[in-house]
């Protein structure tokens, strides 16, 4: 009696461990699979794999499978992200106007240099092949006062009507009103004179609204500045003999934006300090009378 329950037991011990034998194999072959299938669709090593498959065949569910599905994955970069801010111009052009904005405002951008680009292309980004343009992703942009109302809305925090209206108006009068003013242009655009010579009644009301403000929102430096003093900083450059002080807060405006860091990074340093000097000092009595410079 004693031999056949010996028996028994042994014939059951190896019963169990035959069990477990079967079982563990069937494990392996899972793991197995598991690898091959990860290796097939690219979801997981072969370790992750067999660790999750194993855990499951033992009754233990991992906490996060890689590769069940619902794994969530890296976002990608929106298309537009990838895509440069592009500055198309040259020094010596009204480009660097753009280039004093972009500076003041923190803004990365690539400078294109117009000279090396084919501007007849259909994929430049002004149809009449000017400078400067601008392109920034699928958007692109000519006229320089365009371009500034642009990047002041999308990156410079004009981002309601109301802010882009105390700004805008400042920027088209540039364009539409200061801009014929300092430069007498021929048929061909070529620059013949300046108006600045004299006492434009624009320029002499602007002098009246500049009584009392540092810059044209008041305190706060913004896009109208660079657009309107951009244009008068360029007659002294195209007229170095021009006298801008006979309108005494007309120049204080000028040499204060001449002398802001963005500014001479854009147009140069020695531009700048140029500028900036030719704006200051007090006026001659003859200057003040007369407009002699």
């Amino acid at each position: 009696v004693q031999g056949s329950s010996f028996l028994a037991t042994l014939f059951s011990m190896m019963a169990s461990h035959h069990e477990k034998w079967r079982s563990g194999w069937r494990a392996a072959r899972l793991v197995v699979v598991a690898a091959a299938a990860a290796v097939l669709v690219g979801k997981a090593s072969f370790s992750s794999a067999g660790l999750s498959f194993v855990g499951a065949a033992r009754g233990v569910v991992p906490l996060q499978s890689p590769i069940l599905p619902g794994r969530p994955r890296r976002s990608q970069p929106p298309k537009s992200a990838l895509q440069a801010l592009r500055l198309y111009g040259s020094q010596g052009s009204r480009s660097p106007l753009v280039n004093w904005y972009l500076y003041e405002i923190g803004a990365e951008f690539e400078m294109m240099d117009a000279g090396g680009i084919d501007r007849s292309s259909p994929s430049f980004p002004n149809p009449f092949g000017q400078i400067p343009a601008l392109s920034d992703g699928d958007v692109q942009l000519f006229e320089s006062g365009a371009i500034l109302l642009y990047l002041a809305q999308k990156y410079g925090g004009m981002d309601s009507p109301e802010k882009l209206a105390s700004v805008s108006k400042w920027v088209v009068w540039a364009n539409a009103a200061l801009d014929p003013i300092v430069f007498k242009e021929n048929e061909s655009g070529q620059v013949l004179d300046t108006g600045l010579k004299g006492r434009p009644r624009k320029i002499e009301r602007f002098e009246e609204i500049l009584e009392g403000r540092q810059w044209l929102l008041g305190d706060e430096f913004s896009v109208a500045d660079v657009a309107v003093a951009s244009y008068l900083l360029y007659g002294i450059m195209f007229f170095p003999d021009l006298n801008m002080r006979k309108w005494p807060n007309i120049a204080r405006y000028m040499a204060a934006a001449a002398q802001r860091p963005a500014y001479g990074k854009a147009f140069g340093a020695k531009t700048a300090a140029m500028l900036a000097q030719k704006c200051s000092g007090p006026p001659s009595e003859d200057e003040k009378k007369f407009g002699f410079f």
